[in-house]
């Protein structure tokens, strides 16, 4: 069996590359996942994301650096590894449109090593899990895109993985499909007590579904923790509401060599020395009436945006 990795770490790297020519992938990408839940893969289109994804199931092979996967290694125990981990691509599988649901996910049962009577129980069930068990008999070119995404999960679940990694798993659902679709990636965790990677550009489904997240940009990690912690990394910074002229009041505080700006109607201020005492002598000196102050609880958004020059290159 391959390397030994520290415990708790599902998924090991070490200065993994993959360049195409010129153009890096992912660029000495060095992380341990840890067994803790729902991880998150976030960043822009383009980040490296699906990079890593396929490079630790084999799909594409390293340029340089080492993966380990359940204590297996990519380069020379690939077959163990796509044994432990069930995936959902960002873009359609190739779908057979005359083919039924039970069949197809049953067919890739039997692809990965179920004998047949194996592989047809375990596509039942896994089709009644995603919901589509009164669905299964119908032909694939009749379902639905949310449809074919739960065909998709069902596929990922059919050999029973310890690892399921879904790769912008709501891309093009409309608001009912992509909800499902987030509680059953959040039931995989507390009802079937899998690993789940969830990568994705939405910061909504990363934080609605993950318990610690990794945040990709330009084939590098930029920040890795848990969501909490990252959540709670906002303490820098005190919120307020203020009445009467907010424009005296910004200038009062920037003269004074304060880091201000106003966001989601709030004016933020950068907590240094006596922040609070400069507050409130610039709300006299602007005659202003201080309605709030305090610390606001920052999302994952703010986080995120917070690690980009401009929210542009962070939502690109």
């Amino acid at each position: 069996m391959g390397q030994q990795m520290e415990i708790n770490d599902i998924i090991t790297t070490r200065n993994l590359s993959k360049y195409y020519g010129q153009i890096k992938g992912i660029d000495d990408v060095s992380i341990k996942i840890p067994a803790i839940g729902g991880i998150g893969f976030l960043g822009p289109n383009g980040a490296g994301k699906t990079t890593l994804i396929r490079t630790l199931l084999g799909i594409i092979r390293p340029t340089r650096g080492e993966a380990y996967v359940l204590n297996y290694n990519v380069k020379t125990e690939i077959n163990h590894v796509r044994d432990r981990i069930g995936y959902i691509p960002e873009y359609n599988t190739t779908f057979i449109p005359d083919m039924t649901a039970m069949k197809f996910v049953a067919f890739c049962g039997r692809m990965n090593g179920l004998s047949t009577i194996e592989s047809k129980q375990r596509a039942s069930d896994s089709l009644y899990y995603v919901g589509l068990g009164e669905e299964r008999y119908r032909k694939l070119g009749t379902f639905s895109l949310g449809m074919k995404q739960k065909v998709k999960l069902a596929v990922a679940l059919v050999h029973d993985p310890e690892i399921i990694i879904a790769d912008e798993p709501t891309n093009g659902l409309d608001p009912n499909g992509r909800n499902q679709m987030l509680e059953l990636i959040r039931n995989l965790q507390t009802d079937q007590h899998k690993h789940v990677i969830l990568s994705s550009h939405l910061l909504r489904d990363v934080e609605q579904t993950t318990n610690y997240a990794f945040v990709f940009s330009n084939g590098h990690i930029l920040a890795q923790g848990r969501i909490k912690d990252l959540t709670s990394a906002k303490v820098s910074t005190i919120s307020l509401r203020i009445k009467g002229d907010e424009s005296k009041f910004l200038d009062e505080m920037r003269n004074k060599g304060f880091e201000i700006w106003q966001e989601r109607g709030y004016i933020e201020v950068k907590k240094t020395n006596d922040t609070e005492k400069a507050i409130f002598k610039a709300a006299v000196n602007s005659k202003v009436e201080i309605r709030y102050l305090g610390s606001r609880s920052s999302s994952l958004e703010d986080v995120f945006v917070s690690l980009f020059k401009n929210k542009e290159e962070a939502i690109q």
